[in-house]
């Protein structure tokens, strides 16, 4: 009783908002009805390896990963990286609108949960972020994205697990070649955390050509963990 009392002394003070226009909507709606048409996510066809929305029927995968070779296994993406959700996902990852997790776990579940039960995934781990610059943020939207789709689920949610050692430069704007060399030896993991693990989910906001993903996947399996697949919020096409 004490707990739904606070809850609804937390609406009238923050009151649930639609992420994309951010007018006030019900508690239990996750988006606005006039904002619905306007986040797209990704359908078919779509790429076989990152998940990414494709715009020939006929090809299996981008061009990303019909011309490169990853460390991941497979992934997904839940929405197209679109201006209107450029503009959410920089609310979510800079604004501290961490509220917006419950909308990327909610749909990330719905459309993928099944998916993830096919690929056996025992434990959900998010991409670190560099101490410092989670404590100047004050969080890591990548967790805060894992938890919503833990929640979901009902998979275990690591974010600790994997620690990200080195602190590197923004991936935007460098090239592939550019984001591998800046990914080398950035991540570590906890061997005893992830003991016995044969399939994990990494998480993060934003795919683009996978190397950060790359880069956890490494570490990962040079620990034992045989398969590791991926769940991001948008992927650009």
């Amino acid at each position: 009783m004490l707990k739904r009392k606070i809850n609804s002394l937390e609406r009238i003070f923050f009151p649930n908002v639609c992420p994309v226009c951010e007018k006030v909507i019900g508690a239990k709606e996750k988006i606005c009805k006039e904002c619905i048409g306007k986040v797209k996510v990704i359908k078919e066809p779509k790429c076989e390896k990152c998940g990414k929305q494709l715009d020939e029927d006929e090809k299996l995968f981008c061009h990303d990963c019909e011309n490169g070779i990853h460390v991941f296994d497979k992934g997904v993406c839940i929405f197209e990286y679109t201006e209107e959700l450029k503009k959410v996902i920089y609310q979510f990852k800079y604004n501290n609108k961490r509220c917006y997790s419950d909308l990327f776990g909610y749909v990330g579940a719905k459309r993928y949960k099944k998916l993830l039960k096919q690929w056996n995934v025992e434990k959900i781990l998010s991409v670190p972020m560099y101490r410092k610059k989670k404590q100047k943020r004050g969080y890591n939207q990548a967790e805060e994205f894992g938890r919503g789709l833990a929640e979901y689920i009902g998979i275990d949610m690591d974010c600790n697990c994997l620690i990200r050692v080195r602190n590197t430069k923004p991936q935007k704007g460098l090239s592939k070649g550019e984001r591998c060399q800046n990914l080398r030896k950035a991540f570590a993991v906890d061997i005893e955390r992830i003991k016995g693990m044969t399939s994990v989910l990494l998480v993060d906001d934003i795919y683009t050509t996978g190397s950060t993903l790359d880069g956890c996947a490494e570490v990962l399996k040079k620990a034992g963990v045989k398969k590791v697949y991926f769940m991001c919020v948008a992927g650009g096409r």
